[in-house]
């Protein structure tokens, strides 16, 4: 075998990847007589086929190689020099053409004389030439035509050759090797990385190498970035976009080679990632799907979608400085032309992909329009879309008309910080149009509302909350019945959720359990939200006292967080809430100190009124269960006294919960102060623990009075369980101890039912004697020592408890409290300063003084007094004047020095 070039075979290079699979596929092509390698330009085509000539080509050949360069117009005069030199006998007519491009007839026919007579095979490969001419390409095909078989073009081109390869394909006389088959799959492409010292993790290869379409000129350019890159893993993401040799080979080798119109083309449909059958038109033209289809067989870096007809699309690397080179030669086009492309996804219902397109322009008030117009922004607040929130997230800060607003406002809502949420709103309306701020139903309005109501239904007080979601209820109604497509499950179920919330923040627990379940039964919810709301169908089943239920759809919240791998700090804490209450009303500390630490870990809990009550008041039970009793209810008595005033229920349910434990701990007299400030909707729920009071401290009228209240009323199965064993002991007081062992029985049984231990373990004094008096009932319910080993059920009264209870927390016990790192501990909160005056009501009221006295002193009237006492509650965040003094102390208010 001999070779004759124009310059000779190239050899390959060190960094040469074999690739045998296309080498095998040219081998296995052995008849025919064309052979087609067409790709774009660095795709590999020449190392390929010298690959081939070098190891695997017909040993029986006789090969040749011309190279042409970018100006070279003619074929013949190089391809009849090679023939020569590889020793063919021309004639000495066709050996002499003429100046013209083309060979002629009576040429041709000696030439293909010459071959045909030779004996052997010759094959020939033309490496750059283009073939663009229909007179040319006929002589090729007739010289192909009339040598039986002892000729083999082989073409390496950008461009396929403008031949009848549909003839060559039917007799199967062509082999092909396209672009897809010249791309490098990953193993080939980690292969070249490595060749270059360049060694990745398999996905960083895979991204790299997809980012790059295979080509094989970006592999070899990356691999010389990376190396100059010490940590080359962290460089990966960046590498394409910033090595200066792709972007100067393309634009030199591809774009600047273009014809005018083609140029134009490249860059007019590089704006969307996928160009769709009608789109292209939008962009380029009514040509342009004929001008597309030929990009395409050109290997212009444009590939079609496979099954999807009249789609195509750029490789990431391509489209990306097509895009670059547009913003830099002409911004407004560029913009008009991500906005066209957008205006045209959006009429055909695909938001998501309108508002990327905006993004990718760089478009940021067009994106934060769309985004509030198409009611995207719920989305937004259930964090529903990651790609969704990304593109919001990049809307500039200082970017202030409306739209931004309310979009930032819906972030910081999902980000849990409702103070930046309140800002952003009042940007919005600050920067709204008057008629589009009071057109409540239309886009722009209902989001604005759905994502104020949220935060209200968190933060504000609950008239105002309640007033708020029942407006913008009948705005999403009022724009339902103009236009459907306006309402859906996701605004639904915001609202939903935020009346239930207000429903559960009074109280209401029926309202608030119906609202939630509606809420889970809506379909196509993320599981984030999805999860949350079955947290607080779980704590709010857990506040009514149904454990069971309340422990099946915590654990099912927490399971769907897990599976959606929702983090920690982003979950909702209602179900960590409801399992630690569950754990502590059955009394596994252990479990419920756990579930308050995961509850504490979601950053959510700071502006969830209700999880962060609830958690303050099982913190409060652990702790004294522990055996820190005295300051965990100092501690429990210092959150009380700053519990919010917009919700009395909650504020109520913490002082029940303090009371309750003062009972345990044989302070009765604290317990009844503790009941005396809550309201007198939430009146019946302290009788129990009233009665319980009366019952230590032996005042058989007052008990009877309360247990009769109590029994009027429904409670949760657990205050009822302790209604029935205050019953007990009230009767066995009666000389009637054969009806306290039924009501023993009875609760023991009602109990049982949902494994409630507390009422047992937190039982009074008198409750404790009662119990140890009735063994034989104990022993016939052995479930109840089945709870935390650590603390083992008490079998006899506690001797030498103490039946009263100084009027405040000894100080050492409130020092202690204050160490607790609690989220629902305010007792740090800035307070605004008090005037001297106020300082010195303060003092008086320290000296127990009546309002009387103090006027008196002071000389002034009552109601002076009156006015400073009112400011110096509002300033120290207190209900009660026994709560002020508190808050003093623990400030150090008594301890200023003197004027």
């Amino acid at each position: 075998m001999t070779y004759a070039a124009r310059s000779g075979v190239p050899a390959t290079s060190a960094s040469h990847v074999p690739r045998p699979r296309l080498v095998a596929a040219l081998d296995g092509a052995a008849s025919a007589r064309l052979v087609l390698v067409s790709g774009p330009a660095g795709s590999g085509k020449t190392s390929l086929l010298a690959e081939w000539l070098h190891e695997g080509a017909p040993r029986d050949d006789e090969l040749g190689w011309v190279t042409f360069e970018d100006e070279d117009t003619r074929l013949w005069q190089p391809l009849l020099a090679c023939l020569a030199a590889l020793g063919l006998p021309i004639p000495y007519a066709a050996a002499q053409p003429s100046p013209d491009l083309l060979l002629g007839r009576s040429r041709l026919e000696e030439l293909a004389a010459a071959v045909a007579a030779s004996g052997r095979r010759w094959t020939l490969v033309i490496d750059g030439y283009e073939l663009r001419s229909t007179e040319l390409a006929a002589e090729v095909t007739f010289l192909l035509d009339h040598t039986d078989g002892r000729l083999r073009l082989v073409f390496a081109a950008r461009v396929d050759p403008v031949l009848p390869l549909y003839r060559f394909r039917l007799d199967d006389s062509l082999a092909e090797v396209r672009a897809a088959d010249l791309r490098f799959t990953d193993v080939e492409a980690a292969d070249l990385l490595q060749r270059c010292d360049v060694r990745l993790p398999a996905g960083l290869v895979h991204d790299l190498d997809s980012r790059l379409g295979g080509w094989a000129a970006g592999l070899r350019f990356a691999a010389r970035a990376l190396t100059r890159h010490e940590h080359a893993v962290d460089s990966v993401a960046a590498v394409v976009a910033q090595a200066a040799d792709i972007n100067e080979y393309l634009l030199a080798e591809v774009l600047q080679v273009q014809e005018p119109e083609t140029r134009d083309l490249l860059l007019r449909t590089c704006v969307p990632d996928l160009l769709r059958p009608g789109l292209a038109e939008e962009l380029a033209g009514p040509d342009a799907p004929r001008a597309l289809a030929e990009l395409a067989r050109s290997n212009m870096f444009l590939e079609p979608v496979p099954d999807r007809p009249g789609y195509y699309r750029y490789p990431p690397f391509f489209r990306d400085l097509l895009r670059a080179q547009l913003a830099f030669e002409d911004p407004a086009t560029a913009a008009e032309l991500h906005r066209r492309a957008a205006a045209w996804l959006r009429g055909r219902d695909m938001s998501f992909r309108s508002v990327a397109q905006l993004a990718t322009g760089g478009l940021w008030s067009d994106v934060a329009r769309q985004l509030v117009d198409d009611l995207l922004v719920p989305r937004l607040v259930l964090g529903q879309d990651e790609r969704l929130l990304e593109m919001a997230r990049h809307i500039p800060a200082d970017l202030g008309d409306a739209t931004a607003c309310i979009v930032r406002a819906a972030l910081a809502l999902a980000a849990s910080d409702p103070l930046t949420c309140a800002e952003e709103l009042d940007r919005a309306r600050s920067a709204a149009e008057p008629a589009t701020a009071a057109d409540d139903d239309a886009p722009r309005g209902l989001s604005f509302a759905v994502v104020d109501s949220l935060r209200a239904c968190a933060v504000d007080d609950l008239d105002s909350a309640a007033a708020l979601v029942e407006r913008t209820s009948r705005a999403l109604a009022a724009a339902r019945s103009r236009a459907a497509g306006l309402a859906g499950p996701t605004l639904e179920g915001l609202l939903e959720v935020a009346g239930a919330m207000i429903a559960l923040r009074r109280g209401d627990l029926p309202q608030a359990h119906a609202g939630f379940a509606r809420v889970g039964e809506l379909p196509g919810m993320p599981v984030r939200f999805r999860a949350a709301v079955l947290g607080y169908l779980a704590l709010t089943d857990a506040l009514d006292g149904r454990l069971t239920q309340a422990w099946q759809q915590a654990t099912e919240a927490v399971a769907l967080a897990d599976d959606g791998k929702v983090p920690a700090r982003l979950r909702n804490p209602a179900a960590a809430t409801a399992l630690a209450l569950v754990s502590l009303e059955r009394d596994d500390l252990t479990a419920a100190r756990q579930y308050l630490t995961s509850a504490r870990s979601c950053r959510a809990l700071v502006v969830d009124p209700v999880s962060r009550t609830v958690t303050a008041g099982v913190s409060a039970h652990v702790e004294a269960a522990s055996g820190e009793g005295r300051p965990a209810l100092a501690h429990l008595e210092s959150v009380c006294d700053r519990a919010d005033l917009r919700d009395p229920w909650l504020a109520g349910w913490l002082r029940l919960q303090a009371a309750g434990l003062a009972v345990t701990l044989g302070l009765p007299d604290h317990a009844l102060r503790a009941l005396e400030d809550i309201s007198a909707e939430d009146a019946a729920s302290g009788q129990v623990v009233a009665a319980a009071a009366y019952a230590e401290q032996g005042r058989p009228v007052a008990l009877e009075r309360s247990l009769t209240l109590a029994r009027s009323t429904e409670r949760p199965l657990p205050d009822e369980v302790t209604r029935l064993l205050v019953e007990g002991v009230h009767q066995s007081r009666r000389q009637s101890p054969r009806q306290a062992a039924p009501l023993v029985e009875q609760a023991l049984q009602l109990a049982a039912r949902e494994e409630a231990r507390r009422p047992f373990r937190e039982a009074s004094p008198s409750v404790l004697r009662l119990l140890a008096g009735n063994p034989h009932l104990l022993d016939r319910h052995r479930w109840l020592t089945n709870a935390d080993p650590a603390r083992p059920m008490p079998t006899r009264a506690p001797t030498g408890a103490p039946t009263g209870a100084p009027a405040r927390p000894p100080a050492s016990a409130a020092g202690r409290a204050e160490r607790h790192e609690d989220p629902t501990d305010v007792s740090q909160l800035v307070f605004e300063p008090l005037t001297a005056k106020e300082h010195e009501v303060l003092d008086h009221l320290e000296e127990l003084l009546t309002t009387e006295e103090i006027a008196e002193k002071m000389f002034v009237s009552v109601n002076t007094v009156r006015t400073h006492v009112r400011s110096i509650l509002r300033k120290l965040g207190v209900n009660r004047r026994n709560s002020a003094i508190r808050r003093a102390r623990e400030l150090g208010l008594f301890d200023r020095p003197l004027n």
